[in-house]
């Protein structure tokens, strides 16, 4: 599998370009963070040459680089960068002896956001060479940069403050299809690696995985390609039987305090889940017991936050208030923080955020909008949470 080593330009006393609220040190070591997450979360093994706000000549950057990597074959080197100069629009370097591909592929994702374009740009004195010190002093790796925008046009920087997480997610998702790892969907195996690990690295468990693959044995094989089963619940027909939805273990939860957020027992999720102590990982996905209502619809909860009203619940989950009083038993429309609503059931999608998630992918994941699922989530960010759950449409 190809290795990726990150170049966040600027650092220490290299502020770098700055304008419309952007400083490229700060802004590319954001990016370059986020990158680096979404690639290893996936298996992919990174590299990075500034890891904070350090003064780092290139030369140094470069002697690191083959220090760490002295074979160049599979390496790829992505440098992150902002521009200025009164023009706008993202732009993808690449090296003279790389093909397009990589480029390209970055090219389709970052134009979601903004225009951008890619291209390959020689040495005035010396056409054989690169124009940028890094690629011209980097043969033999594939090396490529990405300049993001202008920080001094106004708009370039507001899509960029408004969507570092979407931008920096479409860049490693590129990478990842283009290492062959589709879509964010599958995982290739590398060395060392066991079912059950991969299974605890993606928060769903090894009988899931043998089940989607069609596995026989927990052999694994370095290079063999495996789908990685999701976590996202759609509704199910009604029905007068039991049945059961998934909550994923985020930092801090106890089986009590699951058991209590769900109106069920501690005893019934260790039943469910053939656990044989209390003891929970972040990430891990447990099976919650559920009943019908008695009306046949599928219905789920959702725990009061600071800010929240009746109204605005029943909005986001499609719902009316007078409905949601009913299956609560309200008598009034006071809510408390922490208190626990049963939700009457939506034809709603929802998706349960797992590690590796951002907006960015779960947009294209079901050929929607980042804008459109912050918006229908009332979210005022892009960050995500392991075990949030989001709504789709």
């Amino acid at each position: 599998m190809k290795k990726v080593v990150i170049n966040a330009a600027g650092g220490g006393t290299d502020i770098g370009v700055t304008g419309n609220g952007l400083t490229e040190k700060n802004t590319t070591l954001e990016i370059s963070n986020i990158i680096k997450n979404i690639l290893e979360s996936k298996g992919v093994e990174v590299y990075m040459l500034r890891n904070g706000d350090e003064t780092i000549s290139y030369d140094d950057r470069i002697k690191d680089l083959k220090n760490k990597y002295p074979n160049s074959k599979d390496v790829i080197v992505l440098s992150n960068t902002l521009n200025s100069g009164g023009g706008t629009g993202a732009e993808i370097i690449y090296a003279l002896n790389n093909n397009d591909n990589l480029a390209s592929k970055i090219n389709n994702n970052l134009n979601y956001f903004n225009d951008s374009r890619y291209y390959q740009l020689r040495y005035p004195s010396d056409t054989t060479k690169d124009y940028y010190y890094i690629t011209r002093n980097t043969p033999g790796y594939e090396t490529i940069i990405v300049r993001y925008g202008y920080a001094d046009n106004a708009s370039d920087a507001a899509i960029i403050r408004n969507n570092i997480e979407g931008i920096a997610s479409a860049v490693a998702n590129s990478l990842l299809d283009y290492i062959g790892i589709l879509d964010g969907d599958y995982y290739i195996v590398k060395a060392g690696d066991t079912l059950y690990a991969i299974a605890n690295k993606f928060g769903v468990s090894v009988d899931a995985i043998k089940k989607l693959n069609n596995l026989t044995s927990n052999s694994l094989s370095i290079n063999q390609k495996l789908k990685i089963p999701t976590t996202e619940t759609k509704p199910t027909p009604p029905s007068t039987s039991t049945k059961t939805n998934t909550y994923t273990v985020v930092k801090g939860d106890t089986l009590y305090a699951i058991a209590n957020k769900y109106k069920t027992t501690v005893d019934e999720l260790k039943k469910l889940n053939n656990l044989t102590s209390n003891t929970l990982s972040v990430g891990q996905v447990l099976k919650l017991p559920t009943s019908s209502t008695s009306e046949g619809a599928s219905q789920t909860t959702y725990t009061v936050v600071k800010g929240d009203t009746l109204y605005a619940i029943a909005n986001k989950f499609g719902t009316t208030v007078d409905a949601i009083k009913s299956l609560n038993s309200l008598t009034s429309n006071n809510l408390n923080i922490g208190q626990v609503l049963k939700i009457p059931g939506t034809s709603r999608t929802t998706h349960t955020v797992v590690k590796g998630d951002t907006l960015y992918s779960i947009a294209k994941k079901y050929n929607t909008t980042v804008d459109n699922i912050k918006k229908i989530n009332n979210m005022t960010s892009n960050l995500l949470s392991i075990g949030d759950i989001l709504y789709i449409d």
